[in-house]
């Protein structure tokens, strides 16, 4: 359902889905609750400089054409509006990627992580083309089904510089608003990805090691996509832990909170993400990737002449209490 701006006149546009059209001709059609969404807006084109005044900031915005309704179940709102009862909130949660923690948090390049098939010579061969800043080449790569090494690293919190984040204001403004993630939903595509793996019990996350330094141990279980995703075609959500964020300012401390934490704020909760994947054929990449690319082409500079296959998927990650969420590019990666 969309709503369309034809000449001043609010018209509205609405569709069945497959599943909606079913129950229509069942009998069975009752619409008992909906969402909104924003996926077409760019908030970036508000403007508060604008030379006309107040009433001209957010004019783009306003005038952006809008979304015709889909009846594709996993075309719908991929960007959807929340919902919060409790109206003292002050700033709303986010999931924000963790690069700060060079010995464990993965890095992603020009926004994609690299996802190593575990086949003994993909992730060195990886970790050579990609070398370089940032701890190596080893930091851009994510080695499939590794339990305790580079990970995807997320944080949870008010990412304000307004309030920093002291035990004090975590309190205040996290636990008593009910900010803190019980747990991940991690949507994965079947295809390709077979299990999620997340905290366990025991890893840490903190910067209590004397003076401020970070603490982070990650022993990575394995957790089943087993929920379909009624969004996404082919996806299935994993459960995955929630460990509480115990990175607090501090201010006798000699290194920041700030330089271990992507967080500006109070922090709530954290996790880490590694994949395992499935058995694929060449067939398998062929039809839902590419094969023979050369590494040259991906990683220009690369004089290994190497070849590789490859299949791009996405995975999406939402709090289950604040239904903050973050939408992630991965690359799954075989080299010749």
């Amino acid at each position: 359902m969309a709503f369309l701006d034809n000449s001043g006149d609010i018209i509205l546009d609405a569709v069945l889905t497959e599943t909606g059209r079913k129950k229509m001709a069942t009998g069975n059609f009752r619409i008992t609750k909906f969402a909104l969404g924003d996926d077409e807006i760019d908030y970036a084109l508000y403007n508060k400089a604008h030379a006309s005044g107040s009433a001209y900031y957010d004019l783009e915005i306003l005038q952006t054409p809008i979304f015709e309704a889909v009846t594709a179940i996993n075309a719908g709102i991929n960007y959807g509006l929340s919902s919060y009862a409790n109206k003292r909130l002050l700033y709303m949660p986010a999931i924000v990627q963790n690069e700060k923690i060079a010995s464990k948090a993965a890095f992603s390049k020009n926004g994609v992580f690299y996802l190593a098939i575990n086949d003994g010579s993909t992730s060195d061969a990886l970790i050579a083309a990609l070398g370089g800043a940032n701890g190596g080449g080893s930091s851009y790569v994510l080695q499939a089904g590794q339990r305790d090494g580079f990970s995807i690293l997320l944080e949870t919190g008010l990412n304000t510089t307004d309030r920093n984040g002291s035990a004090s204001n975590v309190r205040s403004l996290i636990d008593a608003q009910g900010l803190r993630e019980s747990n991940f939903g991690v949507a994965v595509d079947t295809r390709f990805i077979t299990s999620v793996l997340g905290p366990a019990s025991g890893d840490v996350l903190s910067n209590n090691g004397g003076n401020g330094e970070v603490v982070v141990r990650t022993t990575l279980k394995a957790n089943i996509a087993n929920q379909a995703d009624q969004n996404l075609a082919n996806y299935a959500i994993a459960k995955v832990a929630a460990p509480k964020n115990n990175i607090l300012y501090r201010q006798d401390d000699n290194k920041a909170d700030t330089q271990a934490s992507a967080i500006a704020g109070p922090r709530a909760s954290w996790t880490a993400l590694n994949f395992n994947v499935k058995q694929f054929t060449t067939n398998d990449f062929s039809r839902f990737g590419q094969t023979n690319v050369a590494f040259s082409t991906l990683f220009p500079g690369d004089t290994s002449g190497k070849t590789c296959h490859y299949i791009d998927t996405m995975v999406r990650i939402v709090g289950n209490t604040t239904g903050a969420s973050k939408d992630i590019a991965v690359r799954i990666l075989k080299v010749n």
